[in-house]
């Protein structure tokens, strides 16, 4: 276990790709339930919806991932790719999202509405760039396309994604 959260997260600093995943459907199914419980409770931190809409932005948020993933490596015609950059896609995801949730946590705990906890959630910042570019980083490996081709996947899928949840199931918060 402690290896593969390793390549996750090597494939996070640049330093591996997809490739390096073990192509396990298991993994797979591993990686999209912790992607899944992430995205979940990411979800009740910052916009405080119940759970039953957590778990349904979850939902679409894990499967608008893995049919962006598809779409690019079908046109791209490397399809056989897909268990592994799914697999990568979704863990790295985890990865970068447990600090982000960390961030959220401690922002609260000081007090949501407090200037201490606006300036501790202006790291969410870097973090979600970073996220991007890990997404950019697999895209571009796995298609092997330039990097802008990676950017403008990853960034093109973020605001498609985030029009999609806020469209399908809009925040309770206002």
């Amino acid at each position: 276990m402690q290896e593969l959260l390793k390549v996750f997260w090597d494939i996070a600093l640049w330093r591996r790709g997809p490739r390096d995943v073990p192509p396990s459907r298991g993994l797979l199914a591993l990686a999209a339930l912790c992607y899944g419980a992430t995205s979940v409770g990411f979800s009740r931190l910052i916009d405080g919806p119940g759970l039953t809409l957590a778990l349904e932005r979850g939902a679409v948020d894990l499967g608008f991932t893995a049919a962006t993933f598809w779409l690019c490596l079908a046109v791209g015609r490397r399809g056989h790719r897909l268990q592994q950059t799914l697999t990568a896609a979704f863990g790295t995801g985890t990865l970068v999202a447990l600090p982000m949730v960390a961030v959220v946590l401690v922002a609260d705990a000081l007090g949501p509405a407090g200037p201490v906890a606006v300036a501790i959630k202006l790291l969410l910042l870097p973090l979600q760039i970073w996220g991007l570019c890990v997404l950019a980083h697999i895209v571009r490996v796995a298609l092997e396309a330039p990097l802008i081709v990676g950017i403008a996947v990853s960034t093109t899928y973020y605001l498609l994604g985030y029009l999609l949840i806020e469209r399908l199931l809009p925040s309770t918060v206002g």
